[in-house]
């Protein structure tokens, strides 16, 4: 079933298109360009060598990259 009201949060949208590193709770780390992102922070990552789907609950943080 779609929601054509499903609105994401804004302050989420504003990683759209962003250089990123994502850190995981394991401490492990992923560089790469946010290509989507939902309100559950799940996010698909296009990195250097693949694209990658990250789920929300694993990040601790993510960085925009300068």
């Amino acid at each position: 079933m779609q929601n054509d009201d499903f609105k994401v949060n804004k302050q989420f949208l504003r990683f759209r298109g962003k250089d990123v590193i994502i850190r995981f709770k394991n401490q492990d780390e992923i560089e790469g360009k946010i290509t989507a992102i939902d309100n559950f922070l799940n996010i698909s990552l296009e990195t250097a060598d693949h694209t990658r789907v990250v789920k929300g609950g694993e990040i601790t943080f993510i960085s925009v990259k300068n």
